[in-house]
C-alpha cells in the first residue's frame, strides 16, 4: 500500500500534528507515504493541479498500482464551512472536472478505481463536484490507450 495525500499545510490547518511532507511511513512502511501539504488559499491553477500531477504520476509510474482508491474531500470547495473557518483551499466549478481528468489520463486504463467521497458540507455543490470527478475520470479512462 502506498499513500499520498494532499491537504492543507498542517501548520495552518487539520491535520496539525502530522501529515508533514518528511513525514514518510515509519519501520517497513517507511517511504509508503507521500504527504502534500498545500498553502493556505490554495487554488487549482496555483498549486493544486500541479500536486495532483506530481501525486498521480508517483501512484501511476513510480509505485505501479494495481488498484486505486480515490479518498476525495471536498471540503476543498471554496465558502465550504471548513475552508472558511480556517486556512482551507478555494476549488470550485470546473476544478473538480479537471481534477477527474489529470487521475483519469495518468492511471493506466484498466486499474481498479474507487472514489470515496469524505468531506464536503457545503451541501449544495458536493454532489456535482463528486459527479464531475467521477464523470471526468471515466471520460479520461475512455480516451486512453490501453498500457
Amino acid at each position: 500500500v502506498w499513500v499520498a495525500s494532499l491537504h492543507c499545510d498542517p501548520n495552518f490547518d487539520y491535520p496539525f500534528t502530522a501529515g508533514f511532507a518528511e513525514d514518510i511511513g515509519e519501520g517497513e512502511g517507511w517511504g509508503s507515504t507521500m504527504h502534500m501539504p498545500l498553502p493556505p488559499g490554495t487554488s487549482w491553477e496555483k498549486e493544486y493541479k500541479e500536486a495532483l500531477s506530481v501525486a498521480v504520476d508517483a501512484i501511476a509510474t513510480g509505485f505501479g498500482a494495481q488498484g486505486l482508491i480515490v479518498s476525495l474531500g471536498i471540503d476543498t470547495y471554496d465558502g465550504d464551512a471548513v475552508s472558511i473557518r480556517r486556512a482551507g483551499f478555494r476549488l470550485s466549478g470546473n476544478d473538480y472536472k479537471k481534477m477527474g481528468a489529470l487521475i483519469g489520463s495518468k492511471i493506466p486504463k484498466g486499474v481498479p478505481t474507487v472514489f470515496v467521497q469524505e468531506g464536503g458540507y457545503k451541501m449544495d455543490v458536493v454532489g456535482d463536484a463528486a459527479a464531475d470527478v467521477v464523470a471526468s475520470f471515466c471520460r479520461a479512462q475512455m480516451n486512453r490507450e490501453a498500457t
